[in-house]
């Protein structure tokens, strides 16, 4: 065999390796920047500021769309899903109901990352 023929085929394989292992990698979700949103979004339910909370809500819900824009995420969709929930509640006056789902994706984003097992056995 060729030299060239063995270096190829040795780079093609270090290649593929370093590619399946950035496929397998879990993804990190940083949810900082959401916490504090959300904290504000309370703070403004509870003194009963519509137009502040939404102005949160809607915030929340533009950095939850461009986070989950870089890769998806399913704990991005439901808490984007509970801000936009939040927002109408807020619409029609009801700020408890607004609130309690702010917190329930404040409880979202605080479960820590369930392991990835894809597939085999169970380890």
């Amino acid at each position: 065999m060729n030299f060239r023929n063995i270096l190829a085929a040795l780079m093609l394989s270090l290649f593929s390796l370093g590619v399946v292992h950035a496929a397998g990698s879990p993804m990190h979700e940083d949810f900082t920047q959401l916490l504090a949103i959300a904290d504000k979004a309370l703070e403004a339910g509870k003194q009963a500021d519509a137009t502040g909370f939404t102005t949160l809500a809607t915030e929340g819900v533009d950095v939850a769309k461009d986070q989950g824009n870089k890769g998806l995420s399913i704990t991005l969709q439901r808490v984007m899903g509970k801000f936009k929930q939040a927002k109408k509640a807020v619409k029609g006056g009801d700020f408890p109901a607004a609130m309690k789902l702010v917190e329930e994706a404040k409880a979202e984003m605080s479960k820590p990352a369930a392991k990835v097992n894809f597939g085999g056995g169970s380890e």
